[in-house]
């Protein structure tokens, strides 16, 4: 897992020669009497849940703390560019922002991943608590403005996620081998190197794509935005844990340019709404999880299952493999795995203390009718 940075930016010059085609037909900020409308792209359908209300979250946000001097039209993928293309679109200034994963930049800088998930990674609050307290958020906008001309802030956490849905029992790691599975990012390349066939479609094709055939299992997140795209319609069983995804983050992106050109004052109402999006975006996944579970299970009689111990400790170490090798990416991603692997092991630890006790707590008192 290498980064040949000749040809990425050789794709960089192809991507921007097509951009330019499609660059009359996305809004440049428009300034009208002291306002200003940006535009916004994201990688999600309108009314996805969990996703698209952080995009329109930020939005609202950032009108009523500028008094409407500041708007922005959100897009859904696919209406201006694809779910794929929004930081091409944002890094050369054809849209001023975009709300994504940051794993679907991953196939041009792959030390992304750690400020989107990593295999066995941090949580939700530990992703937040690295972002603004431990360095991240720093070390994010240094490698984005360098690389992409960009400025992005964490945004949007999906909390644990489940490890996917399949059509047949996974007994083994030998169970692995030939299925071709829907997986993003750090995580598809763990599940090729032990014996899946991983491939990356965007969101809003897995449906299909389990439908017809094309796939035979898929990970996408949690029993809220899963059950809402009918997973359940064409797959048998529903694996846990999500060892890919502890957590998932998204984040808002802004054209670097376009960001300087803000005042001091806008550029922290930028910020500001972006951790405001985020806060609130943290409660609505472990709120609507349970209840789509609960559904999931009871209406739909899908059959949760988890993966074996030994089949767990294989993924385990397969990814400590794949991680540890993206440090030797380049200086940014280095620098990036030293800061995150000690916040990681520390929290590790802390929550082997004081969390697992817990919750091992709460499945005592669940149990037993407390």
């Amino acid at each position: 897992m290498t980064l040949n940075r000749r040809k990425f930016f050789k794709q960089s010059a192809v991507a921007g020669a097509g951009a330019a085609a499609f660059a009359a037909g996305l809004a440049t900020p428009a300034i009208s009497q002291g306002k200003r409308e940006l535009t916004m792209v994201m990688a999600w359908p309108h009314n996805f849940p969990g996703l698209a209300s952080i995009a329109y979250n930020f939005a609202k946000y950032v009108e009523e703390l500028t008094d409407g001097s500041i708007t922005i039209k959100v897009n859904a993928a696919g209406e201006l560019v694809g779910a794929f293309e929004v930081f091409d679109a944002v890094g050369q200034g054809t849209a001023d922002c975009y709300h994504s994963s940051p794993m679907f930049l991953a196939s041009k800088w792959q030390a992304v991943t750690f400020f989107g998930l990593v295999p066995f990674g941090l949580n939700a609050m530990e992703h937040c608590a690295w972002m603004y307290h431990g360095g991240g958020q720093e070390l994010q906008h240094k490698a984005y403005r360098d690389l992409f001309n960009m400025v992005a802030f964490t945004c949007g956490h999906t909390g644990t996620q489940m490890a996917g849905w399949f059509n047949k029992e996974i007994n083994s790691l030998e169970d692995f081998q030939g299925v071709k599975m829907r997986s993003s990012g750090i995580a598809g390349e763990v599940m090729r190197r032990v014996g899946a066939s991983a491939v990356m479609i965007p969101p809003q094709e897995i449906f299909t794509s389990l439908q017809s055939g094309a796939i035979d299992a898929t990970e996408l997140c949690c029993a809220w935005l899963d059950s809402a795209n009918g997973f359940q319609q064409h797959t048998k069983y529903y694996y846990t844990p999500g060892w890919q995804e502890v957590n998932s983050a998204g984040e808002i992106g802004i054209n670097a340019d376009l960001f300087d050109s803000l005042t001091p004052h806008e550029q922290k109402i930028m910020q500001h709404a972006a951790q405001s999006a985020n806060s609130i975006n943290i409660g609505e996944w472990p709120y609507y999880n349970a209840k789509a579970m609960e559904t999931l299970r009871k209406e739909h009689n899908v059959d949760v299952r988890n993966y074996p111990d030994d089949v767990v400790i294989a993924l385990a170490k397969t990814s400590q493999e794949v991680v540890a090798e993206l440090a030797g990416i380049d200086d940014y991603a280095k620098e990036i795995y030293a800061s995150w692997k000690a916040y990681r092991d520390e929290a590790l630890q802390y929550s082997v203390l004081v969390d697992f006790p817990m919750y091992n707590a709460r499945r005592l008192a669940f149990a037993n009718g407390a």
